[in-house]
């Protein structure tokens, strides 16, 4: 058989899609050719079934005479998807109220995901944005004990982002303000990235520990936050209800976050992406789908929002929260 799928078997193969992941179950030919109103007879539908089956588009059940999708099938219908895919923005997230002054972005972000776990019945995650790339407007030291204390950044679009550093020796209240006070009057608007590699000269005058300090939230290694919101909904996914212990490795996946947040720092560089199955590096979640898309700042991907739920998600109408929320969080940043 050719590799080429011909216009039947496009049919066929989206229809399959579609009822399964409409009805979650597999209908026999029947069914679906008096559902779908398709002009050519059950016999028929059934060998082309039976030819996408040989083809790898196609599994049977063993509960039914019907077709699911593999995953080849799946991602063969994600492309005919993304190919003319068009935004249908939801009003839900017009109707969120945020503080445009001075506020947690964490709150803002959480409201963003409540909404599009609400709507889409699954988990919707988000990375938050980089504070490295972002632009200073003021940053303050606050020492909570000998070695440690609380760096709070704010942006130039008045976010604020709030980090714990430790220190190797002892720096006094007095110099943490001083320090304070230099960098808020001399980098207004850098990046902390930019005032890393431009602080030397202040640093040869003054404790070696203030360099620590601005290295530390210019290059921590676990930089990027992830906020995760619906994991119960899991425990709604049908598709899961015979197996607990599959359950239980998911959540504890998402609630450990590691692996999730390098699975989103690789879609960044995307504008829209939709990953499945064996896309997945870790094999708890080869059962699942996300749909993710990358929100900006000032014209630069800064983090990524998106939705996991089962494979047999409806990935529309997902790409629509997505995108949804994805422009309430450009709105959020860049206003």
């Amino acid at each position: 058989m050719s590799k080429r799928l011909d216009e039947r078997m496009v049919l066929v193969l989206s229809i399959i899609v579609d009822n399964y992941i409409k009805y979650k179950q597999s209908d026999g030919s029947r069914v679906l050719t008096k559902r779908y109103q398709i002009e050519f007879s059950p016999a028929t539908m059934r060998n082309v079934m039976l030819d996408l089956e040989d083809a790898g588009y196609l599994t049977h059940t063993h509960t039914s005479g019907g077709k699911i999708p593999t995953e080849k099938g799946y991602k063969f219908y994600l492309e005919m998807i993304m190919s003319n895919f068009s935004p249908n923005l939801k009003k839900d997230f017009e109707n969120i109220v945020v503080n445009k002054g001075l506020g947690s972005l964490d709150e803002k972000m959480n409201k963003i995901l409540n909404v599009a776990s609400s709507l889409s019945g699954l988990v919707s995650l988000v990375t938050m944005p980089d504070f490295s790339r972002t632009k200073i407007k003021n940053i303050e030291f606050i020492k909570i004990s000998e070695d440690k204390i609380i760096c709070v950044v704010v942006s130039d679009t008045n976010m604020i982002d709030t980090r714990i550093v430790n220190l190797n020796k002892d720096i006094t209240e007095k110099e943490l303000k001083e320090f304070s006070r230099y960098i808020t009057e001399n980098y207004k608007g850098w990046t902390l990235t930019d005032i890393n590699n431009s602080i030397e000269s202040y640093i040869k005058n003054h404790k070696q520990e203030c360099e620590s300090i601005i290295k530390t939230l210019a290059n921590q290694t676990d930089k990027t936050k992830l906020l995760v919101s619906g994991v119960k909904n899991i425990f709604n996914y049908s598709s899961f209800n015979d197996d607990l212990n599959k359950l239980r490795k998911i959540v504890s996946v998402l609630e450990e976050k590691r692996a999730i947040v390098d699975i989103l720092k690789g879609v960044m560089e995307s504008d829209r992406k939709i990953l499945i199955g064996n896309d997945f590096p870790i094999d708890e979640l080869k059962d699942l789908g996300l749909v993710s898309s990358s929100y900006q700042y000032k014209n630069q991907n800064v983090g990524v929002v998106g939705i996991m739920g089962p494979m047999n998600m409806n990935y529309k109408e997902m790409l629509n929260i997505v995108e949804s929320a994805k422009k309430k969080i450009g709105d959020i940043l860049n206003n």
